[in-house]
């Protein structure tokens, strides 16, 4: 029998529940932990509609979880402040990501969006990825990972093949939709996301788009999506397929 949860004070049982429902866990898993009814749990999942959160809000509310139990902690070490910091930036990115898709703007993706030498008010060329944005790419990658995405990351850096063993919503497909469009365009490498239905598949084509778009103010359009990288001594293209 597992060990009970001891919930801090003031964390809401509600929340523990939900985020750990989304981590994979079963309702009746769930509500042993928290020592509360299992009626009780499901009727939560029911009401609140854990099943159709997208994945977009499953992350939002987890980095927010996350925040909150790290700052209303006492002794704070220097990993925690880190964490904080990081855990401060996605919450900050989620929120530009919302207020774009209320204006459309992409100035509210990258404020500091540079023209390129553009005329005011023309837009970047959908799909076009410069050189100098592939730096910006990886070091937001890095940025954003987990101790395990790390792993998988250097796992893949030798091994053609890597099968995980994992939970549910623990960030992996929004971590392979960055890691295999990064490949993309540093190599000219096709990509294709092969899931078990074409509304997942899209999920990795979402996370791309929002990805282009915060990072570096692409607009990326089709399906499949056609990218063309433009370098100083040569250009190349790479296509990804969600299927």
């Amino acid at each position: 029998m597992s060990a009970l949860i001891t919930l801090p004070t003031g964390e809401n049982p509600k929340t523990v529940a939900r985020g750990l429902y989304w981590q994979g866990w079963s309702i009746s898993a769930i509500a042993e932990m928290i020592s509360t009814p299992r009626t009780t749990v499901d009727g939560w999942k029911k009401s609140d509609g854990w099943d159709e959160a997208k994945p977009l809000d499953r992350v939002e509310s987890t980095l927010e979880a996350r925040l909150v139990q790290l700052i209303n902690k006492d002794d704070k070490t220097g990993k925690d402040f880190k964490e904080i910091d990081l855990l401060g930036r996605q919450v900050e990115r989620m929120a530009k990501i919302h207020k774009y898709k209320e204006s459309g703007k992409q100035s509210d993706l990258n404020p500091n969006l540079s023209n390129r030498g553009r005329k005011a008010g023309q837009k970047n060329p959908s799909n076009v990825i410069q050189i100098d944005d592939i730096d910006k790419f990886k070091d937001s990658f890095r940025d954003c990972l987990f101790d395990y995405q790390k792993v998988w990351y250097s796992a893949g850096l030798t091994n053609r093949i890597r099968n995980l063993l994992k939970s549910r919503q623990i960030g992996a497909t929004w971590y392979f939709a960055r890691e295999a469009f990064l490949d993309a365009i540093e190599t000219g490498r096709n990509q294709i996301f092969l899931s078990a239905s074409k509304a997942q598949a899209r999920v990795f084509r979402e996370y791309i788009i929002a990805w282009a778009m915060e990072t570096a103010g692409i607009e990326l359009t089709g399906d499949p999506i056609t990218l063309n990288i433009e370098g100083p001594e040569k250009d190349y293209s790479a296509s990804l397929y969600f299927l």
